[in-house]
């Protein structure tokens, strides 16, 4: 199983907002991710709106191509557009950055 990191950005005065977001996620999303092989999935975030999100799969690219083709995950991006800070406004969803992992111990 590989894991991923990655970096977003939202507009911290929306913070306990898109914490709320989270909190509730539709359930059919959450099968979704599920459905597409992400496991152990979690986001964190700092004061400044930076998150950082972990996750596990086998292959995150076929994972995300799988997600990005459902409905559900159409609406949860369109949902959640307003939160990001991100290079190209006319993108729906975040920009994200992919991080380099430098260590790991089990």
């Amino acid at each position: 199983m590989k894991r991923y990191t990655f970096q977003m950005r939202i507009h911290p005065e929306m913070k306990a907002e898109y914490k709320k977001a989270h909190d509730e996620i539709w359930p059919d999303m959450a099968a979704a991710i599920r459905d597409a092989g992400i496991r152990n999935y979690s986001i964190s975030f700092r004061a400044d709106g930076t998150l950082f999100a972990y996750l596990e799969c086998d292959d995150p690219s076929a994972a995300f191509g799988k997600l990005g083709k459902t409905e559900v995950n159409a609406r949860w991006q369109k949902a959640m557009d307003r939160f990001f800070m991100k290079e190209d406004p006319a993108t729906v969803g975040p920009t994200i950055i992919e991080l380099e992992e430098v260590f790991h111990l089990d």
